[in-house]
């Protein structure tokens, strides 16, 4: 898979994970978390885009766990959400 094509896979998973958050505040967080840091990273090449690669795979892992104890433990809904 070329870089630009596992750097979109990894933006996908990420924010595919990121609608997966519980809290309506941490899930917009996290959401705008993703786009602002691939934004910020767009122009990076050579060893720091294999570094920032890498930093973003550990933050899908954190963000995974997030979400595993966000479903262990529910928050209840809010407002912006009682539609």
């Amino acid at each position: 898979m070329s870089a630009s094509g596992a750097s979109l896979s990894l933006f996908r998973s990420l924010l595919r994970e990121a609608k997966k958050v519980d809290n309506y505040n941490f899930r917009h967080y996290a959401i705008r978390r993703v786009k602002v840091g691939f934004q910020h990273n767009r122009n990076l090449t050579g060893n720091e885009a294999e570094i920032a690669f890498q930093e973003g795979k550990e933050q899908l892992d954190i963000l995974r766990r997030q979400v595993v104890l966000g479903n262990l433990y529910p928050s209840a809904k809010s407002v912006m959400e009682a539609a």
